[in-house]
This record gives structure tokens, C-alpha cells and sequence, in this order.
């Protein structure tokens, strides 16, 4: 039995007995993410009842652990005062993000309850879009001005270690509080106290815009192998501090966010959500897919009389279309990836466009030789192994040339590639393989029949 197991059963055992201080007692000694696994696999009341025995500190950290659902369980009953006791102990891009899920009214109580100094840094940050480099940043940092000396520096830092966790780098600003210089933090031990900073500050700084998108914020990340990074307005006055872990969870969302747009899910749904809930955020996908089935169903419709003619045909139709999805599906999870990653942008796409169709054409002639074998040899028609051999060839071509194009042109048009690519490029291989199957069966139908 692994350790969770254990955990869970342990505190089952202890609610069943009404051991609230050996509940309390047992749960603190546990890791925040720990706590929050068992949380969530409890029914409504006991996630309340089991959150209100937390410290406000350790609440603060589990809060931001526990799934959304949960955390909405939790919020919809939590007493005002002690909200405000743990959002006063998270950091600010935590606190931030918390209050943005609260009710305007609620929200604002907090807020004015809140110490002065913590309201105004949350109301900073809540002025950024959640998914800008402003929206995930921490306004707690290590900042000193470039005409004091290392010794100033270090004592700042012994100052606030305290207070602010995973403290990095030192940012040096000047007067007008500009960005002008970084140092890490364990340099700062390795020089003479007496050495002014604005010496052996590194000049060469990377930092991104308040405004920047937290994709291309975790792309410098990536670049630049960092750990932290300034974040700046656009007169580079230091603004706050983004650190590898907030980055971490970026691109764990922005990864589970394409993989569900991809599949026609556009908002956050849970393998635990009620039924209705999945209906409400499926079921548009599906009336969408629908209606580009009749699409392809009324492409077929224009060749009954082939069909009619040669019923065979309809065996190998979804072979046809098939294999082109999957080739289409291929080249479209590979470019929705470039993008995300900075690798593909318009600079580059023609050579990516080449690329692409060209290994359509050359899978498309591999496949397309196997399944004419098989058809042959299957119908001991060779003129059947030709059609369909020859309409894998043209749908696995066209299949990578739009599994480029489409992420591009919606790009283009300020739409997420990852959302409606899939819906276009399965209407146009479905179509597409249909047309060029039953329209050259119809060219060849005197040697097909």
C-alpha cells in the first residue's frame, strides 16, 4: 500500500471516530500537496470540515493545491475572517489569483480587510490578465539600489529571507527604480563586503513585459535555462519576479488546455464533473462535428450512382478517409507544437509547408502501394488496387499540406491553432478522401466493373 493510501485511510478512520484534534494534529505533519490528494477525494462536507482544521498558514498552501471543484466547495462556505487570515500569509500572486475567483463583493470585503500594504500589491496584480507574465508573477524580490555596496545587499536579503521564499537573484535598480543590473543571490557571499554592486552587477538582463504572454514567458525560461526572471513595465521599472515553479504550472495547463481544445473541449472539465456539466461543455463540439458529417455524407451522396454501380467501394471508403485524418492529425499535433514552442512562426513556414507535404506524398505513396496490393489481391481487381492506391497518394498529401496551413491561417486571424484546427482539417480529409476515391472510381468505373 502506498503512502497516500495509507494517509487516506488513516484520516477515513479518524472522522469516523470524531477525532478532530488527532485529525488536526495528523494532517499538519503532512505535505500541503499531500493534504490536498486527500481532500479532494472526500464528499462535500468533509473536504469543508477537514480545510477548517488547518492553520491559516498551511491552509494558504493547500488552497492553491486542491483541484477547482474543491476549491469552490471550500470557498462557498468558508468563514470571511478567516479567508482573510489566509490570504494574508500567501504570496501575492497566489492571494491574486484566489480573490479573482470570489465574488465581486466578496472579493472586495477581503480586500478591504486586508493590511494595507498586502491589498494594494494583490490590487496591482489584479489589473493583469492571468495568462500574462503581470497576471503570474510575485511582487515579493530582493531589490537594491546600484550605488550601495554588497554588504547593504546581503543584509537586505537576511533582512527578508524570512518573509520571502526562493530568493534567487538580487535586482539592481536605480533612483528612477529601472532595472539595470542582476546578480544570484550566492555570488553575493563570494565577494568583498566593501565592493560596490553596481561592479559586479551583471548589466546583461533578461526580463520580460508585465503584458507578455505566459507562453512566451515560459519559452525565455526554456532559452535561457533560468530559475527566475524580472519582470518590468514598459519604462523597465522593476515590476516583480517570475520563478521556475509558477512556469512549471503554465505549461502544465497551457499542455492540458491544447490537448482538450484539440479534442473540441474549450473550458476546464474534470473526469469528476456531474454529467450535465460535461453535456453543457461537449455537446457543441459534437452538434459542430455533426454537421460536417453530413458535409462528407452529402460529398458521397454526389457519387451514388457509382456506388450503386460498384458496391465494393463503400468497403474501402473509410480506409480512404481514415488514413487521412491520421496523416492530417500528425502533421497538425507537430505545427500546433512548433507554434506553442517559438519553432514555427511565418518566417519559417514555407520551408515547414515543404517538409510537410512532402512526407505526405512519400507516406501516401508507401501506404498507397500496400493497400493497391491489398486490394488486388483481396478483390483480384487491379484497376481497384490503382484508385485507392492513387487516392491515399492525393489524401495524405492534401492531409499534410492543410495540417500546416489551417494552424497557420488561424494564427494568422488571432485564433488559437489548437482550437478549431481539428474541426477544419477532419471536414477536409473526410471530404476530400471521398472525392478523390469514388471521383476517380467514377473516371476508371468501365475497368472497375
Amino acid at each position: 500500500m502506498n503512502e497516500f493510501n495509507r494517509n487516506l485511510i488513516n484520516i477515513d478512520d479518524l472522522i469516523k471516530g470524531g477525532e478532530r484534534e488527532y485529525i488536526k494534529e495528523y494532517i499538519t505533519g503532512l505535505h500541503p500537496a499531500d493534504i490536498a490528494d486527500i481532500i479532494k477525494t472526500l464528499d462535500e462536507d468533509k473536504k469543508r470540515e477537514i480545510f477548517n482544521l488547518l492553520h491559516a498558514e498551511v491552509a494558504s498552501r493547500v488552497i492553491v493545491e486542491i483541484d477547482d471543484r474543491s476549491r469552490e466547495q471550500i470557498l462557498e462556505d468558508i468563514n470571511r475572517e478567516r479567508l482573510v487570515d489566509i490570504v494574508g500569509v500567501m504570496d501575492s500572486d497566489k492571494a491574486a489569483d484566489l480573490i479573482a475567483d470570489l465574488p465581486q463583493d466578496n472579493a472586495e470585503k477581503i480586500l478591504e480587510n486586508l493590511p494595507w500594504k498586502d491589498s494594494a500589491e494583490v490590487q496591482k496584480l489584479l489589473k493583469y490578465s492571468e495568462d500574462t507574465a503581470g497576471g503570474i508573477m510575485h511582487t515579493e524580490l530582493l531589490s537594491v539600489r546600484e550605488e550601495v555596496l554588497v554588504e547593504d545587499a546581503i543584509i537586505q536579503f537576511m533582512a527578508i529571507s524570512e518573509e520571502i521564499g526562493n530568493i534567487h537573484d538580487t535586482f539592481i535598480i536605480d533612483k528612477n527604480r529601472q532595472l539595470v543590473g542582476v546578480m544570484p543571490v550566492r555570488k553575493l557571499l563570494l565577494i568583498k563586503p566593501e565592493t560596490p554592486i553596481s561592479r559586479v552587477m551583471d548589466r546583461h538582463i533578461i526580463s520580460v513585459n508585465v503584458h507578455t504572454d505566459q507562453e512566451e514567458v515560459a519559452r525565455v525560461f526554456k532559452k535561457y535555462d533560468l530559475v527566475s526572471l524580472a519582470v518590468v513595465d514598459k519604462e523597465d521599472r522593476l515590476m516583480g519576479r517570475i520563478l521556475i515553479d509558477d512556469i512549471v504550472d503554465v505549461l502544465i495547463e497551457e499542455a492540458s488546455e491544447d490537448m482538450l481544445h484539440m479534442a473540441g473541449i474549450y473550458q476546464d472539465e474534470k473526469i469528476m464533473d456531474p454529467p450535465l456539466r460535461s453535456v453543457r461543455i461537449r455537446l457543441p463540439w459534437l452538434v459542430i462535428n455533426l454537421a460536417t458529417a453530413i458535409l462528407a455524407a452529402s460529398v458521397v451522396g454526389l457519387f451514388q450512382d457509382t456506388l450503386q454501380a460498384m458496391v465494393i467501394l463503400a468497403m474501402f471508403m473509410p480506409i480512404v478517409a481514415g488514413m487521412g485524418g491520421n496523416a492530417g492529425t500528425q502533421a497538425l499535433a507537430v505545427t500546433v507544437r512548433g507554434i506553442a514552442l517559438g519553432e514555427l512562426d511565418f518566417g519559417n513556414a514555407k520551408k515547414a509547408l515543404l517538409n510537410s507535404t512532402i512526407a505526405g506524398l512519400l507516406n501516401g505513396i508507401a501506404t498507397g502501394a500496400i493497400m493497391a496490393l491489398v486490394a488486388y489481391y483481396w478483390k483480384g481487381n487491379y484497376m481497384l488496387g490503382i484508385v485507392i492506391g492513387l487516392a491515399m497518394i492525393i489524401n495524405l498529401f492534401i492531409a499534410n499540406f492543410f495540417g500546416i496551413i489551417i494552424p497557420l491561417v488561424l494564427k494568422w486571424l488571432k485564433i488559437d491553432p489548437a482550437v478549431a484546427s481539428s474541426i477544419f482539417l477532419t471536414t477536409l480529409t473526410d471530404c476530400i478522401g471521398f472525392i478523390s476515391f469514388l471521383g476517380l472510381a467514377t473516371f476508371f468505373i468501365k475497368y472497375l466493373i
